[in-house]
């Protein structure tokens, strides 16, 4: 789908979320989770060209796949931890935001930590 149409659909769902606030916060609160849902699902055609991309550069490169998997869950934890972190703050919950935001990038820390690991044995086997 092209780009602008996409902005244009998320704009239309704003004037409409901003425009029903006032009279029902909670419909307000309904279409900005149904429009992130919406995007997100739409972010999905996109992820999976990029994961076939990835998967065309490792093939092409002598590179041990464990590495790639990792980075895609990386990238998968911080956008479900922004996209939690969003509605959050969008609903008037900034403290559960920063904690969904903390308990994100511990999480990627973990998920990352075999990649740290690796990096200290090369580094453990020059010296």
């Amino acid at each position: 789908m092209n780009i602008g149409v996409v902005m244009a659909f998320i704009i239309v769902a704003i004037v409409m979320a901003i425009s029903i606030k006032s009279k029902s916060p909670e419909f307000s609160s309904l279409i900005s989770v149904a429009l992130g849902i919406t995007v997100i699902s739409l972010c999905l055609d996109r992820l999976k060209t990029i994961v076939s991309s990835l998967k065309i550069i490792t093939d092409s490169i002598d590179i041990d796949k464990t590495y790639i998997v990792i980075l895609i869950k990386l990238i998968g934890i911080a956008y479900i931890c922004e996209f939690a972190a969003g509605i959050s703050k969008d609903a008037g919950y900034g403290a559960v935001a920063s904690q969904i935001e903390l308990i994100g990038k511990l999480t990627m820390l973990m998920v990352s930590l075999p990649i740290l690991m690796q990096l200290v044995e090369s580094i453990a086997k020059f010296m």
